[in-house]
């Protein structure tokens, strides 16, 4: 055999040997020095943020190692555009970078809007939903699988039921007014209609939120939470009116 042959052979077994990339851990705390990147982590620093657990520990049981104690990931901001570190890694963003893309538009308000805060593409967008939950008397706001915003509610009282079912966002109406046979509520702000005469709006004549009924079927918000929600409810948003209208009212009845 001579030695071009040999040359040969040793070549075709290189190529089906079975190849093994060890990620360099320069401080042995079970992250990559790559993942510490990512992660703003110290790769020269088992315990980045000086709590007594090393960084890789903090990660696999979800807290943060950019924040001592007990932080945990998603309850952390790290550059403070109001996307948690959490969120931003699911979506790929810059956990450091207010605005990952470079778009001029920060990672927050292109994911709340559906884009994706990591992608300069404007048809990369995800799925947008509005959930009104009448048992827990909650309604949320989710982004993907993800919920990005939780606030306690008041839906229709129980012989004026909230109706269950799968609508979208028809129209916004920044501020109206409501008249019914017992009731005159005007200036009533940041109104979606879901269903023909039903909105998700603010009331400004309760605040019972999260603990009762109290309407005639619509959805009642906070105002600062109805507001919020009006920013990036669009017309054909999905609204999924899901579970049991409380029988006395009150939640857990």
């Amino acid at each position: 055999m001579n030695k071009k042959t040999t040359f040969g052979i040793f070549v075709l077994m290189a190529m089906f040997l079975p190849s093994f990339v060890f990620a360099i851990d320069s401080d042995g705390d079970g992250l990559s020095d790559e993942r510490e990147a990512e992660l703003y982590t110290d790769p020269n620093s088992p315990d980045t943020d000086g709590d007594g657990f090393s960084d890789g520990i903090e990660m696999e049981h979800g807290y943060s190692p950019l924040a001592a104690g007990k932080v945990m990931v998603y309850e952390n901001d790290y550059d403070g555009d109001g996307l948690s570190d959490w969120h931003e890694l699911w979506f790929g963003s810059d956990i450091g970078n207010t605005d990952s893309d470079g778009d001029v538009f920060d990672d927050y308000t292109e994911a709340m809007h559906g884009y994706d805060p990591a992608s300069k593409d404007p048809y990369k967008k995800f799925d947008t939903t509005i959930v009104v939950d009448r048992t827990a008397q909650r309604v949320y706001y989710y982004v993907s699988y993800l919920k990005m915003l939780n606030y306690p509610a008041s839906t229709g009282n129980p012989d004026t039921p909230t109706p269950a079912g799968e609508y979208e966002i028809g129209r916004k109406i920044d501020n109206k007014v409501y008249i019914g046979a017992d009731y005159y509520l005007p200036n009533v702000k940041w109104n979606m209609e879901f269903l023909p005469s039903y909105y998700i709006h603010t009331a400004y004549w309760h605040n019972d939120f999260g603990v009762r009924t109290h309407s005639h079927g619509c959805v009642n918000l906070r105002e600062a939470d109805a507001q919020e929600l009006y920013q990036y409810a669009q017309p054909g948003t999905p609204v999924h009116v899901v579970g049991e209208t409380p029988r006395a009212y009150r939640v857990g009845t």
